[in-house]
């Protein structure tokens, strides 16, 4: 026994810190990792800023709100960028230097250095690459965006004699660009010792606090064998004990207080028959920490923790890395509808909360992909959580569809069914009626597409319409669903409306298209249904849309309005007839009290611009009467009448 006393005694101060070795290399080189994402993020943002102050300049004299002379010079972004990159470079807390060099420039302090010419040769062997990023060098992160030659550039870096005879004068540099070519970069250096110091401070914290946790273990367990004699029987109990308390050192989440992902994995296994588990992700959360910072971000993740631990008390709560957060649910009596609305319940609750923390009102949307499986249940939960984030979906549920394998042959497959469809006359329009609450009777229809396969199945959108997007098909399926909708209607007495997508205002071909058919039409009776929930990257660019079609007489709509982040202001700029609104709203309108005051409050707002409203979805009689006392104009679901192909 003194033997294994003393040998214990000379194993446990060893066997610790190895254990400190560990925690201390697997925490540095987290906080490396961390350290580094953070760099580059914040090169991207310094990078935009500083784009649009350098495009500033150039519109000076691009537009001729400048001419170019010896007294305006030094508005020139080859002098501009310098002040303008030096205000960066100042104001900025990292200390970062912000610049733009070449490697011919022609103002000679924009010379690329060592480090920056690495990053214009990058980019010369990497034509389809727009950012570097490196951290070879032991001082600084160096990042660079690329600046290619555009049209506006060869004004003064295109031939010298094509160039502003004030250019060609005082510069003998810089000349024959071509389009495309890579002019120079925008160059951000970060100082590596103002990240270690701000990362490492938390990491010099948590070694401190390991290693004083261990020795206080250490100190025990030396104590408890010192003394063995008289306290044998209670050893045993005291060292199971303490190493639980040190396993779950690496089975908590620090911040948070819950369990990571290691215990999640513990838990998943230790589970028979099918396993149940939701993973969920914050929107955005990468914008709370650039506006609000990481202590404030910090005590949204711990607050957040709390509330979905009180809110979901019959499941078990997990912190993974970064955003996201795990329930799992334990019971093997729950079933899966029951799972799936309790964790629907849970997140509904959490979106419709407030975060006030120190002094900032906070609101937290989520991500979330559930998976109930007997094998793999995490990576399918993660591939459902990836597909709920790529279309901004609140909650997917895994099924063998999402498989990649399965669905790139499914794509393939329809892909062919697509293109066969198109080439023999399967794309058709249903036309689905809509109904005047006014009038009583039925006044539009809404010509929706439809392809027909060989076997003479009808297909809906949800099947084709993003490969047609892929395969660049989209503007085919535009042009057949205009030119039969137009001919079908040509001699019946309905306004009718046709879909189109921001897609289809951004290609050239279809606008033309779309002018010469209004031009020979009866365009008055036409209306174009533009998605709200569409990524509109310019909302200027719809508004010249819309204005240069309604020359013609056509009207416009606003599809699926209040499905996404609706903006009212984008309604009053775009001036439109009509707001078609979103389905998800009016299905349950007749229970659901939030969707009723949404519901009142998109109709009040249209009726005091002048906008006539259009209710998605109707479904049933007592909806459609609350919707006419809620003043609706107009109503469309199949209560009213489904999509077919013709008009009885």
């Amino acid at each position: 026994m003194y033997k294994i006393n003393k040998f214990f005694l000379r194993a446990i101060p060893i066997f610790f810190f190895v254990v400190v070795a560990i925690k201390m290399v697997y925490t540095y080189y987290e906080i490396k990792d961390r350290q580094l994402e953070f760099a580059k993020k914040e090169s991207q943002v310094f990078n935009d800023y500083f784009i649009q102050n350098r495009l500033y300049y150039q519109g000076l004299f691009t537009s001729g709100k400048i001419s170019l002379d010896e007294n305006t010079l030094t508005a020139l972004p080859a002098y501009s960028a310098r002040p303008i990159a030096k205000s960066f470079s100042d104001l900025n807390p990292l200390e970062a230097i912000i610049k733009t060099v070449s490697d011919r420039p022609r103002n000679k302090l924009n010379q690329a250095d060592k480090d920056e010419l690495e990053a214009i040769d990058y980019f010369n062997k990497n034509p389809n690459k727009n950012e570097y990023f490196s951290q070879d060098n032991s001082e600084f992160y160096q990042f660079a965006k690329v600046l290619k030659t555009e049209a506006i550039c060869l004004k003064c870096h295109g031939k010298k004699e094509d160039a502003p005879l004030f250019i060609q004068q005082n510069y003998s540099e810089a000349y024959n660009y071509n389009l495309g070519d890579i002019r120079g970069i925008v160059s951000i250096k970060i100082p590596k010792s103002k990240l270690d110091a701000y990362f490492f401070k938390n990491f010099k914290k948590a070694m401190v606090f390991d290693f004083v946790l261990l020795f206080v273990l250490f100190a025990g367990v030396y104590y408890i064998l010192k003394n063995i004699r008289k306290m044998n029987q209670s050893l045993e109990q005291k060292i199971t004990q303490k190493s639980i308390e040190l396993k779950n050192v690496y089975l908590i989440d620090r911040l948070t207080g819950l369990y990571n992902r290691l215990k999640l994995l513990e838990d998943i296994e230790s589970l028979r028959g099918v396993k149940k588990l939701a993973l969920i992700n914050i929107d955005s959360f990468s914008n709370i920490n650039d506006l609000y910072g990481y202590k404030i971000a910090d005590a949204l993740l711990i607050e957040l923790s709390q509330r979905l631990k009180d809110s979901a008390k019959d499941l078990s709560v997990y912190k993974l890395p970064s955003d996201e957060f795990a329930l799992l649910c334990s019971d093997p009596k729950a079933s899966s509808e029951q799972f799936y609305i309790f964790v629907f319940d849970v997140i509904k609750k959490i979106e419709n909360s407030v975060f006030n923390i120190e002094n900032q009102t906070i609101f937290v949307s989520f991500g979330c992909g559930i998976a109930m499986e007997e094998d793999s249940v995490l990576i399918k939960a993660n591939t459902a959580l990836n597909k709920a984030k790529k279309e901004s979906k609140n909650i997917v549920i895994y099924d063998n569809s999402l498989d990649k394998k399965e669905q790139s042959s499914i794509n393939i497959n329809m892909l062919h069914t697509l293109k066969d469809a198109i080439a023999n006359d399967r794309v058709m329009p249903y036309f689905q009626p809509i109904y005047n609450t006014k009038t009583n009777k039925i006044e539009k229809y809404e010509a929706l597409v439809r392809l027909i396969d060989n076997d003479g199945k009808v297909l809906v959108p949800y099947h084709f319409l993003d490969i047609a997007i892929k395969s660049k098909l989209y503007e085919d399926i535009t042009k057949i669903m205009v030119e039969k909708t137009f001919e079908y209607f040509i001699d019946k007495p309905y306004s009718f409306s046709i879909n189109l997508s921001y897609y289809d205002l951004q290609n050239e071909k279809v606008v033309a298209f779309l002018e010469e058919k209004l031009s020979s039409y009866d365009s008055k009776r036409v209306v174009f249904e533009i998605l709200e929930s569409d990524k509109i990257e310019n909302y200027e660019e719809l508004k010249e849309f819309m204005a240069r079609m309604k020359k013609y007489g056509c009207r416009f709509a606003i599809d699926d309005f209040g499905s996404g982040y609706s903006n009212f202001s984008h309604v009053l700029a775009l001036n439109v007839d009509f707001l078609k609104i979103d389905g998800s709203l009016v299905k349950f309108i007749a229970t659901d009290n939030n969707s009723r005051v949404i519901v009142k409050t998109i109709i009040g707002f249209a009726s005091n611009l002048g906008i006539k409203t259009i209710a998605e979805f109707v479904e049933d009689k007592d909806s459609l009467e609350l919707l006419q006392k809620m003043g609706v104009d107009f109503v469309q679901g199949y209560h009213i009448g489904k999509p077919k192909d013709s008009i009885e």
